[in-house]
């Protein structure tokens, strides 16, 4: 009994370690239902059910492929030709920046993300670090085009923007971010050759798993781009509940259900009086003030509602778009991104290591954007 009992205690320490996250944004919630109960009912529109959707499908497929032991077995070679952790980081960051300016930041590091993951079966260095700067490379490859992020695809939308009109706007800042980013990876990345594990790391290869899970991640992401997400999403739920339960189960639910918790968050917090009045200190009818109201608004309610709500206040578009792009940086809460490739690591320490660079990025890069477009 008194095992048992210890047994549980332990789980819920380990849950609460692992969600450590999910606590502040779940505390938030329960606050806002406690000072306007009378919105509790609405909390279901505030959510953006197809982002949820599109991650769900997302994160079962990756899981299936992470479970297959697929790319860590047959990645040896890539990582030979690359030859040390700089040339490993460099290959990495520009396949994750590039991946995003057309399949969207949170695509790009579910298939990014996984591969980096396989190679722990092959190589003893940490690739946690890895990780962190590929949320950083969505991030700037993202900014670029208008499908590169949901703060692009709302500012492109919303003022109609030409789709080569957009990129040509956004490209100077995107050489920015890029230029910075290559110099962080530079200096944070030792030329050391890679180490390879005397005995690899043997794990089962389920090759039809990998197959199913590979051919449905692309399906997916067609479905996506054709708007019948819904459907493919129904059949990836059937096919794994039916045929690989272990998959199902070991999928992290716990990340969308902090999506939907964030989702109701951040419109409520929108909405609050003093989130209100603080934004009219800022010059949001000028460039500078449109960009740094927008930068330090994705600090507080990730860049995606902040696009959203100072467009509200500004006609500034472009400085909007700069702001909430370079701000996707800095507090991981700034950029949906950066939780998705963040809870893929399941170390607590990865959150610390995180903010130990993108704050210094973002404060780099900021600088630097202010400068030369807003000065």
């Amino acid at each position: 009994m008194e095992q048992s009992a210890g047994k549980s205690e332990n789980k819920g320490i380990l849950f609460l370690k692992d969600n450590v996250i999910f606590l502040p944004f779940l505390a938030l919630l329960l606050l806002f239902m406690m000072v306007w109960p009378q919105k509790i009912t609405d909390y279901p529109r505030f959510v953006d059910w197809q982002t949820v959707g599109n991650l769900t499908g997302l994160l079962i497929v990756v899981t299936g492929i992470k479970e297959s032991g697929f790319i860590g077995r047959f990645s040896k070679g890539f990582l030979i030709k690359t030859g040390t952790e700089r040339g490993l980081a460099f290959a990495l960051v520009a396949l994750s920046g590039l991946l995003s300016m057309v399949l969207t930041n949170d695509i790009a590091l579910f298939i990014t993300v996984p591969l980096t993951l396989g190679f722990r079966d092959v190589i003893e260095n940490d690739v946690k670090k890895l990780i962190i700067f590929q949320a950083l490379a969505v991030n700037t490859g993202s900014a670029l085009t208008p499908v590169g992020n949901p703060q692009n695809l709302f500012l492109w939308n919303h003022w109609g923007i030409e789709f080569f009109a957009f990129i040509g706007k956004m490209f100077p800042l995107f050489v920015v971010m890029a230029v910075i980013l290559a110099l962080f990876v530079w200096k944070a990345f030792p030329s050391k050759a890679l180490t390879f594990h005397s005995q690899p790391r043997k794990k089962e290869v389920r090759t039809r798993l990998f197959m199913v899970s590979a051919i449905g991640l692309v399906a997916f992401i067609v479905a996506i781009e054709m708007e019948v997400a819904r459907y493919a999403l129904l059949a990836i739920l059937i096919f794994y509940l039916l045929l690989y339960r272990k998959v199902f189960i070991k999928t992290d639910w716990m990340l969308l259900l902090l999506f939907v918790v964030m989702f109701i968050d951040f419109h409520l917090l929108s909405q609050v009086s003093w989130v209100i009045k603080g934004m009219a200190h800022f010059k949001m009818a000028v460039p500078s003030g449109a960009f740094f109201s927008s930068l330090f608004s994705s600090q507080i309610m990730s860049n995606v509602p902040a696009a959203i709500f100072i467009s509200k206040f500004s006609h500034q578009w472009q400085a909007i778009a700069y702001g909430v792009n370079v701000g996707g940086n800095g507090l991981v809460i700034a950029s949906l991104a950066n939780i998705i490739a963040l809870r893929f690591v399941k170390q607590r320490s990865v959150w610390a290591d995180f903010h130990k660079y993108s704050l210094f990025y973002l404060a780099v890069t900021a600088t630097v954007v202010f400068l030369l477009f807003f000065f």
